[in-house]
């Protein structure tokens, strides 16, 4: 039962003061190999602060087939036509925060291609009528406000953060 308890301890330990993640690049970090890293990173769900709040925007830019309105214009997606579920799960998902983790920006951006293909493909063949041929995505952040989640989100506070485009 000590051992267990040491390897708990020292997983999050691992986890929590990972010098990379906290910024501070070139400082030693405890050893962790990856199976002990994935295994304790569920409690950084749940030990994060922001200081603003923030929507997922979801955009495809229209070939030149189909409706004659919007070609070659970036539109709106409706995000639960590619992620139906709750708003946390859907950004972990569209964040690809597990890649980020396990993997860096690398595998994040790797992810980020994967994505963006099957939004293509699924909303082309969900609208046939209006066929996109490139995918953009990230988050539009705004203050905080006492009055609610979205009650400071007004144009003139929104700051659009691009996580993904495809070239």
């Amino acid at each position: 039962m000590g051992a267990i308890a040491l390897l708990v301890v020292y997983g999050n330990l691992c986890v929590v003061f990972n010098t990379d993640k906290l910024g501070l690049t070139g400082w030693p970090s405890l050893p962790r190999p990856f199976v002990l890293h994935d295994a304790f990173l569920i409690p950084g769900m749940f030990s994060s602060y922001a200081s603003y709040n923030f929507d997922l925007y979801l955009e495809g830019e229209r070939s030149r087939a189909g409706r004659a309105r919007d070609r070659g214009r970036w539109i709106g997606l409706p995000m639960h036509e590619f992620f139906p579920q709750r708003y946390p799960i859907a950004y972990t998902q569209l964040f690809a925060a597990h890649h980020w983790d396990m993997l860096g920006d690398e595998g994040q951006r790797a992810a980020w291609v994967g994505i963006a293909r099957r939004i293509e493909h699924r909303h082309n063949l969900l609208h046939p009528d209006a066929p996109i041929r490139r995918v953009r995505f990230g988050s539009e952040n705004f203050p905080v406000s006492p009055d609610g989640y979205r009650a400071a989100k007004i144009p003139r506070a929104i700051q659009r953060e691009l996580w993904y485009s495809d070239p």
